[in-house]
C-alpha cells in the first residue's frame, strides 16, 4: 500500500487548518508551514474543498477553513477524498481481470485478504480524527498503542553533504 504524496500533502494541509481552526488561512501560509509549492497546495486544497471538507472565502480575512471540527474529521474521510480504496467490489474489473478470463473469479486466495485489509484501513483510519493527529506524536503513539506491535523510529535526518557527524 501506498500513501500518495496527493493524499499526504491533504493530510498536512488538514492537520495545518485544524490547528487553526476556526479561522482561515491562506493557501500561502499553509504552503509554508509545510514546506511545499504554492501551486500543489492550492490543488490539493481545491480536492478537499471539492469533496466538502474544507471551505473558502475571498477577500480580506479570506482562505480555508475545515468545515467542521477537527473533532469531526477522520483521516479515513481525508483519503477518501483524495484518493480511492485499497479494495472494492470493481477491483478485478479495473485490473482487467473480467468474470469469463479470469481463472481465480470462483475460488480466488486473495480476494480475503484484500478485502481483510480494506476493512483493517477502514477501521484504523476511520477512529482517528485530524484532532488526533494536531495533539502530535506522543498522543498518536498512545492512541495506538496495543493495535499491532510496531517500532517507532524517527527517521534519521542525512548529513550536509554526505558526511557523517
Amino acid at each position: 500500500m501506498r500513501i500518495t504524496a496527493t493524499e499526504e500533502t491533504g493530510l498536512r494541509l488538514m492537520v495545518q487548518l485544524a490547528g487553526r481552526y476556526p479561522a482561515m488561512a491562506a493557501v500561502g501560509d499553509l504552503a509554508t508551514a509545510e514546506g511545499l509549492a504554492e501551486p500543489f497546495a492550492a490543488k490539493v486544497v481545491a480536492l478537499l474543498k471539492r469533496a466538502g471538507l474544507v471551505r473558502a472565502a475571498r477577500g480580506r480575512g479570506g482562505g480555508y477553513s475545515l468545515v467542521a471540527p477537527p473533532e469531526q474529521i477522520t483521516v479515513l474521510q481525508v483519503f477518501r477524498a483524495l484518493g480511492e480504496r485499497l479494495f472494492d467490489a470493481r477491483f478485478c474489473d479495473r485490473h482487467g481481470y473480467v468474470e469469463a478470463a479470469c481463472r481465480r473469479h470462483e475460488d480466488c486466495a486473495l480476494r480475503p485478504v484484500w478485502i481483510h485489509l480494506e476493512a483493517t484501513v477502514t477501521e484504523l483510519f476511520g477512529g482517528i480524527t485530524v484532532a488526533d493527529l494536531v495533539s502530535g506524536e506522543t498522543h498518536m503513539k498512545g492512541r495506538l498503542a496495543g493495535r499491532v506491535v510496531v517500532e517507532h523510529r524517527v527517521p534519521e535526518r542525512p548529513s550536509k553533504r554526505g558526511i557523517s557527524p
